[in-house]
């Protein structure tokens, strides 16, 4: 067997022509608008992914200012409740201190009340005892005139 022979004639050409004007079509009507369609939904999301991207930042940068902010809001508050400890153990310490005094006071006013009180049983006493002690004399002194 000897190879295939293609003799060229007319309708192959017209074939070529309408096989071309087909692609030519096809390319217009079909590959074009589709490859577009392909290139623009890359473009898209490569835009969105770079948005994405540039929000994640964003929304890290937020953060750690919302931590930042957290922690200085801690450390303010810590700050604020030691030195309301403080005023409070002052006062508490004031108070104590006052109430010592007062007492202290009243003792002090008690004492020497008891002190005024001593002082005058005493005086009380030295005169019941002058007056039985002249009595027990007055006495002794009947007794010896009248023996």
């Amino acid at each position: 067997m000897h190879g295939v022979h293609v003799i060229p004639d007319i309708t192959l050409f017209i074939q070529l022509g309408i096989f071309l004007i087909f692609m030519f079509v096809m390319k217009k009507v079909y590959f074009d608008p589709y490859l577009e369609a392909i290139d623009e939904r890359e473009e898209t999301i490569e835009k969105l992914k770079k948005e994405a991207e540039e929000n994640n930042l964003k929304a890290q940068k937020i953060l750690e200012e919302v931590e930042k902010i957290l922690n200085e809001t801690k450390m303010e508050a810590q700050k604020i409740l030691e030195e309301e400890h403080k005023k409070t153990n002052e006062i508490v310490a004031e108070i104590l201190r006052k109430a010592t005094e007062e007492a202290e006071a009243k003792i002090a006013e008690a004492k020497k009340d008891i002190e005024m009180s001593i002082d005058v049983e005493k005086k009380t006493m030295d005169k019941i005892i002058d007056i039985l002690a002249k009595d027990i004399v007055n006495k002794l002194l009947l007794k010896e005139k009248a023996a």
